[in-house]
């Protein structure tokens, strides 16, 4: 509070003194000399010139929300082990089309970050276009699964809600040889 006395005084009994021994100066040096002045009361009192706001009637933080998962890749799972070279079956779920503002959404696919991510085929009840269900055969055409840690991961995205984009991966082993149990898959269309 003694701060801004001190500069409440400065600017009535100091400022109108130099703007009568400043007459012959032109405007803009006395602006110039006037912000000086009141710059270096305010840097020697220690003031502080920032705006106060009210405190917040809540302390508790902001929560943020939780990203929506909107696609899921149910097929490979997680850790499974997969042949090397072979075509393999992806398949999984995603929110579709449920609501108003995610309209024209879609499923794509990526393996092991090699690009562009791939289309998949929708195959929910509500026929073309309904991705809440969704496949995908990995062919040598796009890639294949590697010796090693491979990572494969869904897209969800409409083209009308930026929002709506999720992402799900899951990581498999690739392994050489006939010691992998093979499944019989029935793709639905």
């Amino acid at each position: 509070m003694l701060g801004q006395e001190v500069v409440i005084t400065v600017l009535i009994n100091v400022v109108p003194s130099v703007i009568r021994s400043c007459a012959p100066l032109r405007l803009s040096h006395l602006a110039g000399a006037i912000i000086m002045l009141i710059l270096s009361c305010a840097v020697s009192s220690n003031v502080v010139f920032a705006p106060v706001f009210a405190k917040s009637q809540s302390s508790a933080p902001i929560a943020q929300q939780p990203k929506a998962h909107n696609v899921k890749i149910t097929s490979p799972t997680k850790g499974q082990t997969i042949p090397v070279g072979k075509d393999l079956f992806v398949s999984g779920t995603s929110v579709g089309n449920s609501n108003s503002t995610s309209i024209n959404c879609q499923v794509s696919v990526i393996v092991n970050g090699i690009k562009p991510y791939q289309p998949t085929s929708p195959s929910g009840p509500n026929g073309s276009g309904d991705y809440s269900k969704w496949n995908f055969i990995l062919t040598p055409k796009y890639t294949t699964i590697k010796e090693g840690q491979n990572k494969i991961t869904a897209k969800y995205a409409c083209a009308n809600n930026s929002a709506a984009l999720s992402h799900n991966s899951v990581n498999v082993t690739g392994v050489i040889g006939t010691s992998v149990k093979s499944t019989t898959v029935k793709i639905i269309r």
